[in-house]
């Protein structure tokens, strides 16, 4: 597992020591912050910017340019902010910036949400006499907020706890045809309220996505929990497991077990029935289960 967050870290540190401009831009213009899209890049920083390419330096030229999106020629950056969103208003106060936007803005939540924000930050904080900024949706601030206003150093602890990890897995099933396990290779990006074992023992039991591979898992498997301790992977399953025959069932678990195997840091694995144990797998052997 490799956190996004690294490149984001040294870039949010240049940016506050510099204006919040990154370390690729030469001349320390004004710049567009905005999220990387996942699916062009996964091993990049959760955040990266663009050049302002307005003429006005002010906070409506620049939230016009950020609600408009990242340029066409920025094919890694993509914007959270719903579309229709607008600014209602704006004012610039004892170096807080307050933003009113509307109700289509109020449609964000959790990760999503605090990126926006950062953005929106970030992005008007590099305006002379922009301290802090204050985000609000028709009048009122978003719930989840502990304080009203936001500063660019405060967004990076939130980025920090909120953006998503990256877990690359081997999830094996079945070969059609045959009683030999295949494999097919997912990427989860996943919040740190998630579980990564967890996650990807849910998506082996959801079954294959490639051609070729059958899932072996029984319908109604429910995984209970999962964690992984000194290398020791833990899955507790739910009972539904025990309803396959012995056959399948040996298979079933081998696959668990070469699933688990493959995600960094696991080198057994053991798994419980309904928080019973029913012996550990050590490598790639499965131990016998109860009938």
């Amino acid at each position: 597992m490799r956190r996004t967050l690294g490149r984001l870290a040294l870039a949010l540190a240049l940016a506050l020591a510099f204006g919040c401009a990154p370390a690729r831009e030469k001349d320390r213009g004004l710049v567009l912050w905005f999220p990387v899209d996942p699916e062009l890049n996964m091993v990049s920083a959760a955040l990266d910017a663009c050049p302002y390419q307005g003429t006005e330096h002010t906070i409506p030229a620049l939230m016009s340019a950020l609600l408009a999106g990242p340029p066409e020629e920025e094919l890694e950056l993509t914007s959270l902010i719903p579309a229709g969103t607008r600014v209602l208003s704006w004012s610039l106060e004892e170096g807080v910036a307050s933003v009113e936007l509307s109700a289509a803005y109020a449609g964000l939540v959790g990760v999503d949400l605090t990126l926006a924000d950062c953005c929106i930050t970030l992005t008007l904080a590099q305006l002379p006499g922009v301290e802090g900024v204050r985000v609000t949706v028709n009048g009122g601030g978003q719930s989840y907020r502990d304080r009203r206003v936001l500063y660019p150093e405060d967004m990076l602890l939130a980025v920090a706890e909120e953006s998503p990890a990256e877990v690359t897995a081997a999830l094996y099933f079945r070969r059609e045809g045959g009683d030999q396990l295949g494999f097919e290779l997912r990427r989860f990006r996943l919040s740190e309220d998630r579980v990564p074992v967890k996650e990807v023992l849910d998506a082996l039991a959801a079954g294959p996505e490639d051609e070729g591979l059958v899932p072996l898992l029984p319908e109604g498997l429910a995984v209970r929990s999962a964690w992984v301790d000194q290398g020791l992977c833990t899955a507790d399953l739910s009972a539904a497991l025990l309803d396959l025959p012995e056959g399948r069932r040996a298979l079933a678990v081998s696959s668990i077990a070469e699933t688990l195997r493959s995600l960094d840091g696991v080198e057994q694995v053991q798994i419980l029935i309904e928080g019973e144990p029913v012996g550990a797998v050590d490598g790639l052997v499965p131990s016998p289960l109860p009938p």
